[in-house]
């Protein structure tokens, strides 16, 4: 066994802890309140001990909720016992305390849980619905009963003292045991920086100094003063500052009052109005800083998120090669996430407040078209892809779409730019390879038809011209000399044709030992000569076979010139028929039709 186990409490003694933790608090406090309030009815103007023992349960496990309460309520009966009741009334009084607790502690756990009542205001509702009203309300019935069964006091009077009383210490002192018991509150003054401790401890003596000024010195009523260090602790502490400030006015104020000092006195001389006077105006402190810190709280909670959202996309904008660009109506760039030397090779800096001319000189017209298109259309994504050739000879793709604020005003449009060189390498890559002949390197039948399609698109007549090719005998060849020599022939005679032509025009092949060339000139003479040129390359120099033999080849070649009114298959025929002429002619020549 390991030194740290042995170190460890029994499972019996850690399952007691809890349980005699809330015993001997509800005792202390009890025993405090009750002995300070002087209470001929025995209830106190505000009562923590209950407030303790809820915090205890919602911090425990489920099954310890029971023993929890109960101890609380052994320590309200020693309490009670201590200070000379006589039985059976601590029993009566046990029993609207059970009765609340549980109450208490069923609505908070089902609807709100122990973590969040203690760190997170946005509960208030929650935590005024059961610990406010329900289970200090429930609580009251019995507890006026009783009151005025021992003490024969009126109903009412006793209901209001007793829920109050409760409402109140449940309110105040609840969120405060819990941040202090669960550790949330060291927590978070070890998380202040030394500057915000000494202002925290600031405000709490400037709470502490007003409530002691108001309540003990002051001469005139002028407890509404009391909201200042209240506002300035909610601004400036938080939730955690707001707890400890009220409980400060509830423990400096209500024991002033009890005592006979302050301005709730001045103006009531009945004992059980100044108990009212002094519950109602803790109450209505109350009332106005939950709200006020809540709302304070979910938006330091907000902006917290948004932080840290924020911080997590720069982070993983910043490494990763995606650039966030935020657009106005006009087009200006207002904002930039991630890494721009990736894709642009600029710095944000120089771009933010730029145009799309700033992103891409090459790419402006394409980004513009996007930008317009996504104002235009508001449901859809609108992208543009456009080549950096001037700073990195990228590929790259934007995609738009509207950019809108909270209240559905369209602000311009936002823009992810991502490098697509590889897709559009290997689409070209894909598109070169079903346009290419595999065996020659030239054009395949469809890549050849696609080219002539293109060009006839705005052709004048005579400024084009097309050549039919085809090798002379070549069946000879492969019956003799096998197709592997076949295609070695192919090869060659495709290097020798695509070798006497321009980079403007087109050489395919067919299939077979069919060429064809789409000459772009209009000079006629010229297109001549250059299947001269051809059919003479072909058949001038044999062709040295892997076996050491030289085979002489020759092609028939035959032409015809662009006419207005022929289509792209006309175009071919014509050629095709002066290719058949040359055949006839006696092989190794150029016809033209």
């Amino acid at each position: 066994m390991h030194r740290s186990e042995n170190r460890q409490f029994p499972s019996w003694l850690r399952m007691a802890a809890s349980p005699l933790l809330a015993g001997l608090a509800y005792y202390v406090l009890a025993i405090a309140t009750l002995t300070y309030a002087h209470s001929h009815s025995g209830i106190a103007p505000i009562w923590p001990a209950n407030a303790i023992v809820l915090a205890v349960v919602l911090l425990s496990p489920r099954m310890q909720a029971a023993w929890i309460i109960g101890a609380g309520i052994a320590g309200n009966f020693l309490a009670m016992m201590t200070l000379g009741a006589s039985l059976p009334d601590p029993i009566y009084y046990a029993i609207p305390n059970i009765l609340e607790l549980a109450i208490a502690t069923i609505g908070l756990r089902a609807s709100a849980g122990k973590s969040r009542v203690a760190s997170e205001p946005k509960t208030v509702l929650f935590m005024l619905l059961w610990a406010g009203l329900l289970a200090p309300g429930a609580g009251a019935c019995l507890g006026a009963l009783t009151a005025w069964h021992l003490y024969g006091q009126p109903l009412g009077v006793a209901y209001l003292r007793w829920f109050l009383a409760d409402s109140l210490g449940l309110l105040i002192f609840t969120p405060l045991f819990l941040s202090l018991l669960s550790g949330d509150m060291a927590r978070r003054l070890r998380d202040m920086s030394a500057k915000r401790r000494v202002e925290f401890a600031c405000l709490m003596a400037f709470t502490a100094v007003t409530a002691a000024a108001l309540f003990l010195v002051a001469r005139h009523p002028l407890l509404f003063l009391m909201i200042i260090p209240l506002m300035l602790t909610a601004f400036r502490a938080g939730w955690l500052g707001t707890q400890l400030s009220l409980m400060i006015v509830a423990v400096i104020g209500g024991g002033a009052t009890i005592a006979g000092h302050g301005p709730i006195v001045m103006q009531v001389y009945d004992a059980d109005m100044r108990v009212y006077g002094i519950q109602l105006y803790l109450a209505t402190m109350l009332l106005i800083q939950m709200p006020i810190v809540a709302a304070l709280s979910a938006r330091e909670d907000l902006i917290r998120k948004l932080r840290d959202s924020e911080q997590s996309l720069r982070m993983l904008a910043g490494r990763s090669p995606i650039l966030l660009l935020a657009f106005d109506l006009a087009g200006r760039c207002e904002r930039i996430v991630g890494t721009t030397d990736i894709l642009l090779d600029r710095d944000s800096a120089e771009l933010v407040g730029g145009t799309f001319e700033h992103i891409s000189q090459e790419g402006q017209y394409e980004l513009r078209r996007a930008h317009n298109a996504a104002l235009d259309d508001l449901s859809q994504s609108h992208s543009a892809e456009f080549r950096t050739v001037k700073v990195n000879d990228a590929w790259l793709e934007a995609v738009f779409r509207a950019h809108f604020d909270e209240t559905g005003r369209c602000l311009g449009t936002i823009a992810t730019i991502h490098d697509v060189t590889q897709r559009k390498n290997q689409e070209l890559s894909l598109s070169r390879t079903a346009k290419t002949d595999s065996l020659t390197g030239l054009l395949n039948r469809a890549g050849f038809r696609s080219r002539l399609d293109l060009a006839l698109l705005n052709a004048r007549p005579g400024a084009l011209s097309i050549a039919m090719i085809d090798v002379d005998r070549f069946k000879l060849i492969n019956d003799n000399s096998g197709h592997q020599v076949g295609d070695m022939v192919l090869r060659e005679i495709a290097r020798r044709i695509a070798a006497q032509v321009r980079s403007s025009d087109a050489v395919g092949r067919l299939g077979g030992d069919e060429f064809v060339i789409l000459l772009t000139t209009p000079n006629w003479d010229k297109v001549q000569d250059i299947c001269g040129r051809i059919v003479t390359a072909v058949n001038a120099d044999p062709i040295v076979l892997p076996s050491g033999n030289a085979l002489r080849t020759a092609i028939s070649c035959g032409v015809a010139r662009f006419q207005t009114g022929l289509s792209a298959d006309e175009f071919l025929h014509e050629a095709d028929q002066a290719l058949y002429a040359a055949k006839r002619g006696g092989r190794n020549r150029v016809v033209a039709a």
